[in-house]
């Protein structure tokens, strides 16, 4: 084997080397990669659960609390026995989103007995009062 022969060889060897090394340092970093990838996965898994329980919470107090405006008012315009236009309306508008919340039940019959209360215009029961955010 002459020294040309030899030289070849040897850088062969040592560009097969420097290949091998650096697919295998690229194979490590994809490995890290993907278990990073998984970590951020499972992270994200827990955050949308939080977020969930959070969302389902909100929910609940909300609707609690306009079950509770809800039968409050209710109550007062039935002993006033009048309810006027735009009590009315803010009552519906109430009303809608706590049903639209699920679970209604109590509260379908409740909002069944509010719409047989009577309705007068804003301004004959309150007729110092400007309606409609006039100033």
């Amino acid at each position: 084997m002459d020294s040309v022969e030899f030289v070849r060889i040897i850088v062969e060897a040592v560009a097969v080397s420097i290949l091998s090394f650096m697919l295998w340092h690229i194979q490590r970093r994809l490995e890290h990669a993907e278990e990073a990838e998984k970590e951020m996965q499972a992270e994200l898994a827990e955050e949308r659960k939080r977020v969930e329980e959070m969302r389902k919470a909100n929910n609940k107090g909300t609707q609690a609390l306009l079950r509770d405006r809800l039968l409050q008012g209710f109550h007062f315009f039935k002993r006033r026995g009048m309810v006027t236009y735009g009590e009315a309306m803010n009552y519906k508008n109430m009303y809608e989103a706590y049903h639209a919340l699920g679970k209604n039940g109590v509260m379908d019959g409740i909002y069944e007995e509010f719409l047989k209360i009577h309705i007068k215009p804003d301004a004959e029961v309150y007729p110092n009062e400007q309606i409609g955010g006039a100033a």
